[in-house]
């Protein structure tokens, strides 16, 4: 049990869930208002955004062997995908930008097995600036 005020954790939560909050809802407006989405399909881009937002936290608190460190992180979206999604879709459409991130999806859950072996070729940061 923490010895932190539950006051001080609530504090910290609140922030947490706002910070994370905040780019779960931009991100699909700006996308859906790129493309001329209607306010409805808007409402439901946000809506969908925010749940999958909760099954990926859900899935990355969730520690087992092939996923997960098992820590309350909240996952949440990138603006560095909001380029690519605008101009997926406005040259093919919203379900090409749906049909992208899951095949990109799938070829990280492929090359995540190796690319975790590259660490080794990094050599840990040093607080010491000397070289």
């Amino acid at each position: 049990m923490s010895n932190q005020s539950p006051l001080k954790v609530a504090s910290l939560g609140l922030q947490h869930v706002l910070a994370m909050y905040a780019g779960a809802v931009v991100i699909p407006l700006i996308v859906g208002g790129a493309l001329g989405l209607t306010a409805a399909q808007l409402t439901y881009l946000v809506s969908i955004d925010i749940l999958m937002c909760g099954i990926a936290t859900l899935l990355q608190v969730w520690k087992n062997k092939f996923f997960g460190i098992g820590l309350p992180v909240v996952l949440g979206c990138t603006f560095t995908a909001v380029s690519p999604m605008i101009a997926i879709g406005t040259q093919y459409g919203i379900n090409s930008i749906y049909g992208s991130i899951l095949a990109s999806g799938l070829i990280v859950i492929i090359i995540s097995k190796f690319f975790g072996k590259l660490a080794r070729f990094f050599r840990p940061l040093s607080l010491d600036r000397s070289f």
